[in-house]
């Protein structure tokens, strides 16, 4: 595999594994010293299926992982399709589901427009989509003044396909929108609920949401306990939203992107 990369990018193949979803990858990668003339090989590297088909226990099979940490560090344009082109490819890949939405936030504007075609996209998959959804509302954290470009997407999708979109993938839009503080967007978020589009297991009903938002201290009603699909006798929201790695609510003991979630 090396002989397909020399130089800095050749250094990747032995790095190593990482630290999972580590904070802040400049002051890990900044100081490697790799720059733009970079990026074409970076890219290259994310996709190799060589390298993410590796022996799990060798060092090369986190490169991919490496490039596209240091892809989001350069905010590198070019990278963008690339990036969203691995967001739902392996749906067993945590790595890349984790960090793949970090890395294109990082990248900033240019990765706006590609961002929210691939969220309105019903063609795509759940990952895909949710992986999409995640990049935009983490695009804050590293661009503040994309705050309210990246609240009026996000609302602009649950408003849009609220009806055609899975439930959950709903419940992720409104738990974004709760992240980013953006009370302005309630009109949109309760017609969502009104009309029974989103999943109570992401954020919980609509008064919870309002309990999250600040407009109501407490509720008017008892918590709900429902039956989602049939998939299990009665499940209790937990507070704030699920994450897809988390054990799934219904208490499988599996992961809820494995077991519930989607369904």
């Amino acid at each position: 595999m090396s002989i397909h990369y020399q130089g800095l990018p050749a250094s990747l193949l032995t790095l190593g594994k990482p630290g999972w979803n580590d904070g802040d990858w400049r002051k890990t990668y900044q100081p490697l010293g790799f720059s733009l003339e970079h990026v074409p090989d970076l890219i290259r590297m994310v996709a190799d299926e060589a390298l993410n088909q590796a022996d799990s226990e060798s060092a090369a099979v986190w490169a991919p992982v490496h490039a596209w940490r240091i892809l989001g560090v350069l905010r590198a344009e070019e990278a963008v399709t690339p990036l969203l082109d691995q967001l739902g490819l392996d749906d067993d890949n945590d790595w890349a589901a984790e960090e793949i939405p970090k890395a294109l936030a990082m990248i900033g504007e240019p990765a706006l427009r590609p961002l929210t075609w691939r969220l309105a996209d019903l063609k795509r998959g759940m990952y895909a989509r949710s992986g999409a959804a995640e990049a935009l509302a983490q695009m804050p954290q590293h661009h503040p003044e994309l705050r309210q470009d990246c609240v009026t997407r996000l609302e602009r999708e649950l408003a849009a396909r609220r009806k055609e979109n899975d439930e959950t993938l709903n419940g992720f839009l409104v738990a974004h929108l709760l992240d980013l503080k953006a009370v302005e967007t309630m009109p949109t978020i309760q017609q969502a609920y009104q009309e029974r589009c989103v999943d109570f297991a992401i954020c919980g009903d609509l008064e919870e949401v309002e309990i999250d938002f600040g407009l109501r201290e407490q509720r008017s009603t008892p918590k709900p306990r429902f039956v989602p699909h049939g998939l299990f006798a009665t499940r209790k929201r937990t507070r704030g939203k699920i994450g897809r790695n988390d054990p799934c609510p219904c208490n499988s003991g599996k992961k809820y992107k494995k077991c519930c979630w989607g369904k």
